[in-house]
Formats: C-alpha cells, sequence, structure tokens
C-alpha cells in the first residue's frame, strides 16, 4: 500500500496534480473514522476531513516516506487540523478536569483491569464516557486501542515523545475509571 502511494505522491509532485484524488479515495475513510473520534457532528467531521486533505496537498512536498508511511503523516494533519477547528470554534464543553488527589487514589492495576475486563455491554458505557474526556484524550485512546497504534507513531501524529504519551494513558485510564466507577474511593 505504501509503494502504491509514494508511486502517486511522486508523480502529483511532478505535475500530475490530477491524481492526489486518488490518495483522497485511498485514504478518505480512515481520515473520516479518525476526525470522528474527535469531532461528534457528521458536518464538521467533513469540513475537518476536507481541510485535512487541502493541507495535505499544500504540503506533500515536505513529506518524508522514511520518517513515517502516508497514512500516519496524513493522521497528523488531520489531528492538527481537528484541534485548530477546535480553538477557531472555541465551544463551551465540559470535561473531566484533573484532580490530582483523587487520581493518585486509584491504582495504575485498578484502572488497567477496568479497561481489560469491560464486558460487552459495558460498550456504550465506555463510549459515554470517553465523550467525558477532552479531545486530544479521547484521539489517544483510539489510536492506542482501536487502531493498535506504537506510542512511537502515536508521538509521530501528536508531535509528543512515546513517554509523555505512556503516562498520558495512564491518567487517562484513571480518568474513565472515575467517571465509570464514580468517585466513591
Amino acid at each position: 500500500m505504501q509503494s502504491i502511494d509514494d508511486a502517486i505522491i511522486r508523480r502529483v509532485l511532478q505535475g500530475r496534480t490530477e491524481e492526489f484524488r486518488f490518495l483522497v479515495r485511498r485514504h478518505s475513510a480512515d481520515v473520516v473514522s479518525f476526525v470522528g473520534r474527535m469531532i461528534p457532528r457528521a458536518e464538521d467531521v467533513e469540513e475537518v476531513v476536507q481541510d485535512t486533505f487541502v493541507a495535505a496537498y499544500r504540503s506533500l512536498a515536505s513529506y518524508e516516506a522514511g520518517r513515517a508511511s502516508f497514512s500516519t503523516w496524513l493522521s497528523r494533519i488531520a489531528y492538527y487540523t481537528a484541534l485548530h477547528w477546535f480553538r477557531d470554534r472555541r465551544e463551551a464543553t465540559i470535561y473531566l478536569e484533573d484532580n490530582e488527589a483523587l487520581l493518585a487514589r486509584i491504582s495504575d492495576e485498578e484502572a488497567d483491569r477496568l479497561w481489560e475486563e469491560a464486558p460487552e455491554n459495558e460498550a456504550e458505557r465506555l463510549d459515554m464516557a470517553l465523550m467525558q474526556l477532552k479531545a486530544g484524550e479521547r484521539m489517544l485512546v483510539h489510536l492506542f486501542y482501536y487502531e493498535g497504534k506504537s506510542l512511537a507513531e502515536i508521538g509521530y501524529i501528536l508531535g509528543v515523545e512515546p513517554g509523555t504519551l505512556a503516562t498520558r494513558l495512564c491518567r487517562i485510564r484513571k480518568k474513565l475509571y472515575i467517571i465509570i466507577k464514580g468517585t466513591k474511593k
């Protein structure tokens, strides 16, 4: 798949710009899914996806195949495009804020067990809990748990060191524990 992307990219950069549509068709479903994990409304997702492909086209010459796959590079653009979308709108959203004392009372093992032992019928509850997280936190969960990306790949997409991401994931699992189980600790 990557060699096909690289061949198309070379042709686009050589002046056959109409071939960029093949990249759009090839990756649009993944970008829609990716952006949809951060932005709930379909109309807004569509706008961000379109902006993502415009930004990708404009910066295609900066793509380095040896550094990341095209889909990972595109995810990075989609992530920052979605963040800009949020900043531009400054929509009022209430999220669970970090409460250091409360998070410290939950052991890593408890938080991990909740995630690992979530029964099938808890999926809806988990989805509702995820919506109480900040967009970037939801994205980190999506990339790591649902897409199975490594911390190194996620680090490239989000522009964050893998060790920092591991710490963030731990805190996010604890937040989800609080949301799902309550604060009765």
